[in-house]
């Protein structure tokens, strides 16, 4: 009996942890498609590559339809247990921050790193899973059917999580189109919920990829393969640089793309959904540029003394410079 009895207290406080899970952070967007479809897109500079990137702003300044639609989405979300960070907050946060930053000039001379639109949104507002709205209305006489599709998106890896599509039943041209979306997505809301909660605990387990980039400006004066002398031992900054990840990880899971004297590439590296802040001891989202704090650290102290730079290219992809910011 107490055997039992001890069973179901362990069943009961596992059920209860699996209930306090904390829950990815959600934000609802209209989806590049959608954009596209509808010509509300912009051009942008990538690093030097011209492309074609949402314009998120002109949609919801001169179309109220996906204004509503995006805002009923993550209002559904968010009656699901789901944080939901606002794009149309966002937008104007970011708005009145590129105005602040236009006033700004850099510490160094030096190139920059430029990040298109949804990147930047996807740092600066800090969420885990993006969701991909897309709708298309086809009009029969009086009578009309929506044609959609919504994809959760990994926002640190751009990875497709959980996706679904579909074509409402028809119904009358007057009906709401948020009422036709919302009752289209309740037919598979169970499956869909499932996969992002599903695929959240297994970060949690194994961690979320990052991609970290490490490179030398002409102007510093070693590169990745000049020796160090560590605890009596002799080794390049590159295998030093490569045993940090191995040290820091998750169970040292990730993989050196490339490794020159001028360029190391980090991918599919495992780190922590949340880390214990050394400034104020309370457990804090991290995310790429985060991971990385530690490793510019070092290499800013003996026996290295390098200038280190560390730019954020949306959650989860970072660039390392040494030898200027």
């Amino acid at each position: 009996m107490k055997k039992i009895l001890l069973l179901v207290a362990v069943l009961l406080s596992s059920i209860t942890a699996f209930g306090q899970a904390k829950k990815p952070v959600i934000m609802v967007v209209p989806s590049e498609t959608w954009c596209v479809r509808n010509g509300y897109v912009m051009e942008v500079d990538d690093m030097g590559t011209k492309t074609i990137a949402p314009d998120y702003d002109r949609a919801f300044l001169e179309n109220s339809e996906i204004k509503v639609m995006v805002s009923a989405m993550a209002d559904f979300m968010a009656k699901e247990g789901f944080p939901i960070q606002s794009l149309e907050f966002e937008l104007k946060r970011l708005k009145q921050e590129s105005a602040e930053m236009s006033l700004m000039t850099g510490k160094y001379e030096g190139g920059y790193i430029s990040e298109t639109p949804i990147e930047r949104l996807r740092r600066s507002a800090k969420v885990d899973i993006v969701l991909n709205l897309d709708y298309n209305i086809h009009k029969m006489g009086p009578k009309k059917q929506i044609e959609y599709t919504l994809d959760a998106v990994d926002a640190y890896t751009s990875k497709i999580i959980s996706g679904n599509q579909g074509t409402s039943s028809e119904v009358p041209s007057t009906a709401s189109n948020v009422s036709v979306l919302q009752e289209s997505v309740l037919s598979f809301k169970d499956n869909f919920i499932f996969g992002l909660d599903n695929y959240f605990r297994d970060l949690f387990k194994n961690g979320r990829e990052i991609t970290v980039t490490l490179f030398k400006y002409d102007t510093c004066p070693i590169d990745f393969q000049e020796e160090f002398e560590i605890n009596g031992m002799y080794a390049e900054l590159g295998d030093i640089i490569d045993l940090w990840f191995s040290e820091n990880a998750v169970e040292g899971r990730y993989t050196m793309e490339s490794n020159s004297a001028n360029r190391m590439r980090f991918t599919q590296v495992r780190i922590p959904l949340y880390l214990v802040n050394p400034l104020n001891g309370k457990e804090t989202a991290i995310d790429a540029s985060g991971f990385v704090k530690s490793l510019a650290n070092l290499l800013k102290r003996d026996p290295y003394n390098l200038t280190v730079g560390i730019t954020p290219k949306g959650l989860g992809e970072v660039l390392i410079t040494i030898g200027d910011k």
